[in-house]
């Protein structure tokens, strides 16, 4: 989901390894000497989805990388995919002071002939997650660098996906999507391809100008995919990212260490939003509680994701689900424990993890040892996080990451518990879903269930 505010087909999956050292060795002046505080030389790759109602604030995007364009060791590659405005999908190089689309005609000049098809690419799935790692091959290899930042552009749902293609529609009805694991799984294959051209390959910066996957289980699905994350916990206005704002940051010399980039990031976001004035306050409208978070990967994830499945196996070892008692304060800390809002008012059954923790912990005593933990653990991942403030003070409180609770049943999406394929054939309406890392390795997902469901006696054992 992002939010729309009224103002403001490829045959071949990879490149082939010759083709793609090719294309290294002609890029290699790109290639700059390492810096040992990871302040090298960047590509940064849009992966720029607008096929669907979004089209609009995709041109605008592009037209505000262009104000910066490509320089100083930092190059900007961009993916289109629009709906209506452009006919099919088209590589950009976004140079400095070079303009690609015509806001007047609606004419766009493709840089389609610098890449190996040296052709338009024509009507691209980008919900796809093969033509995901084909992208990312492509890009890569057309520009090597010490630092990559892939952003994924377009709606967001947090664990349900990103990416979603309005041109492509699935047998079950739905469009086309990028999934959780689908998502991580295609970059972990783009980055077998180009670790055989550079051994010291990995993605840098993996982020997502989309609502809502600021969430523990997209951040653990992602864990050994890159060194760092950006994300929201909350809805993404239309414009989304500030793209001139942290961009400027990049190209500037000397060039920032890539946490600086992640702050500017964050920075850039927010402050677009905070020092906007609409009929509803301040902030943009209806964008009151826009929010970042820049989170570091890879192995404390893991540790904190294992204190998460700790606490959820005691609350089935130690009773708590079927305990009136507990079950009043596991309730009354998740209703105290700021939700996500969608723009029609809803509340989606995604809460603040660190607040949720801390909360849980102060009307449980028992379970304060297992809850700090979990606190102490958001504390050390997030690395960075913004939102705006309103002028009255008023904010979303939030620690930077969030996760799937909620204590009604009638909120429970069955998806989310679908660990193989067998339990999308028998228990869904399709097989979109299924595998996710987060629930596949903890309880929580089983707990969640059970949960909403403690006084039914046909509920599985699931620790059985």
């Amino acid at each position: 989901m992002r939010r729309t505010p009224t103002c403001v087909l490829i045959t071949g999956l990879l490149l082939s390894a010759s083709m793609a050292l090719t294309g290294m060795l002609a890029n290699a002046t790109l290639g700059q000497e390492a810096q040992e505080d990871g302040s090298g030389p960047w590509t940064v790759f849009v992966y720029l989805d607008g096929d669907n109602n979004l089209e609009g604030y995709a041109i605008d995007d592009l037209l505000e990388m262009e104000q910066v364009g490509s320089k100083n060791g930092v190059t900007i590659i961009v993916l289109l995919d629009t709906l209506s405005l452009t006919e099919d999908t088209h590589w950009l190089v976004i140079e400095e002071d070079v303009s690609h689309y015509d806001v007047e005609t609606g004419e766009l000049d493709c840089d389609c002939d610098l890449f190996p098809e040296q052709s338009c690419p024509e009507e691209v799935d980008m919900g796809d997650g093969n033509k995901l790692t084909w992208a990312v091959v492509t890009a890569f290899t057309y520009a090597p660098a010490e630092n990559y930042m892939l952003v994924l552009w377009d709606h967001g749902g947090g664990w349900r996906g990103v990416c979603y293609d309005d041109s492509t529609i699935l047998d079950c009805g739905w469009v086309s999507r990028l999934t959780t694991p689908e998502t991580a799984a295609s970059l972990a294959t783009a980055q077998v391809e180009l670790k055989k051209l550079d051994e010291n390959y990995k993605l840098t910066i993996l982020g997502y100008d989309a609502c809502l996957n600021s969430m523990i289980e997209v951040i653990y699905e992602n864990r050994n995919i890159a060194d760092y994350m950006f994300a929201s916990i909350n809805l993404v206005p239309g414009p989304g990212m500030g793209y001139a704002g942290f961009l400027s940051v990049m190209t500037q010399s000397p060039r920032p260490t890539v946490e600086e980039v992640g702050k500017a990031v964050v920075d850039s976001y927010v402050d677009c939003y905070e020092n906007l004035i609409s009929e509803t306050g301040q902030g943009l409208e209806y964008f009151g509680d826009t929010t970042l978070s820049f989170v570091q990967l890879g192995e404390r994830v893991g540790e904190l994701v294992n204190d998460i499945d700790a606490l959820a196996r005691e609350l089935f070892k130690g009773g708590y689900l079927n305990d009136s008692r507990f079950r009043g304060a596991i309730e009354s800390a998740e209703s105290q424990t700021p939700r996500i809002p969608t723009y029609e008012g809803e509340h989606l059954p995604f809460v603040d993890l660190g607040l949720y923790a801390d909360l849980l912990g102060q009307k449980i005593p028992e379970l304060s040892s297992l809850t700090d933990k979990i606190e102490e653990g958001v504390d050390e991942v997030v690395v960075y996080e913004r939102h705006v403030t309103s002028a009255g003070g008023g904010i979303l409180r939030t620690t930077g990451i969030s996760i799937y609770f909620t204590c009604s049943y009638y909120w429970i999406n069955p998806a989310y518990w679908f660990e193989d394929i067998e339990d999308a054939e028998l228990y869904g309406l399709n097989t979109v879903y299924y595998g996710m890392a987060f629930t596949v390795d903890t309880l929580w997902d089983e707990m969640v269930f059970t949960f909403t469901q403690a006084y039914d006696e046909s509920v599985l054992d699931f620790e059985t």
